[in-house]
């Protein structure tokens, strides 16, 4: 979870050193080159396939992966970035209550840590907060990300029971990048307005924040809940915000340092409680 936590935290320092290259086009060759690199060490592997039921359920986990992207994506160009990031971080809420919907129960050992954690993440995001604005649109359509991604995990929760991370994820990535690739083209937007030199930060995005990062998301969802795997990227901002300061000098706000302990330790307090359990 410590490598799948830095390794998606490079995903907006890349966005940031990319600015001319649209957003819907990186999240597409993200997700293909990804998906491209886990088939080829499949084969390679000869990893067992997943099952027709299985990659059905893959397929509309791959879809709601892709619209999460599309959506936060969306909700940064037309909200400010702290309100498309808050709710674009709403997962772990999401997967509270869709699992309550279905199962009718919840422990109650995962509020309290869930909300110290919510709590640290609105000290870092309130001083750009402004749910106020003349686009609710952007807001909603943030929102909706952190829905997409909690369904995500959720279906993958039942995938990963009897299925390995690797052929769940070259299928999952794959959806996804359909489904991005789809909206792309809805929207007018060129998958390959890019420049030659670029395709080594494409390469990066599958490798890292991909691979790396929400690969290993779902390898340990086979051990964890989907609001715990969930809560995980809450920490990415404070991590992006440090790698910052490392490469740009950028100075770290004051909020983020009073935030920070408060989400790293809720974190840390979900997923102790979270092993070997089922929420």
């Amino acid at each position: 979870m410590s490598i799948a936590l830095l390794s998606v935290s490079s995903t907006s320092l890349v966005i940031r050193y990319l600015p001319l290259v649209p957003a819907l086009t990186l999240a597409f060759w993200r997700m293909l080159i990804a998906s491209i690199i886990l088939w080829v060490y499949s084969l390679l592997t000869k990893t067992v396939p997943l099952t027709n039921k299985a990659n059905r359920t893959t397929m509309f986990a791959g879809v709601f992966l892709g619209l999460h992207f599309a959506c936060f994506f969306w909700g940064v160009r037309n909200t400010s970035i702290a309100n498309a990031t808050l709710l674009a971080n709403t997962g772990p809420l999401f997967t509270v209550g869709l699992t309550y919907l279905k199962e009718k129960k919840i422990s109650k050992n995962l509020i309290l840590p869930l909300l110290i954690t919510v709590f640290g993440v609105l000290i870092i995001q309130w001083t750009d907060l402004n749910f106020f604005e003349n686009n609710p649109m952007g807001n909603i359509v943030s929102l909706f990300s952190g829905f997409c991604i909690a369904n995500t995990y959720l279906l993958a929760k039942e995938v990963r029971k009897n299925n390995s991370t690797l052929a769940y994820g070259r299928s999952l990535f794959f959806y996804a990048a359909i489904t991005i690739g789809f909206i792309c083209l809805i929207k007018h937007v060129s998958i390959f307005d890019f420049n030659f030199n670029h395709i080594v930060w494409f390469l990066f995005l599958g490798v890292v924040p991909s691979i790396l990062g929400h690969n290993s998301l779902n390898y340990t969802l086979k051990f964890l809940s989907p609001t715990t795997v969930a809560t995980i990227p809450l920490g990415e901002p404070i991590i992006a915000t440090g790698l910052a300061l490392i490469l740009f000098s950028e100075k770290i706000p004051l909020n983020y340092l009073v935030g920070a302990p408060f989400v790293f330790i809720g974190i840390f307090l979900i997923v102790k409680k979270s092993i070997n359990k089922a929420y």
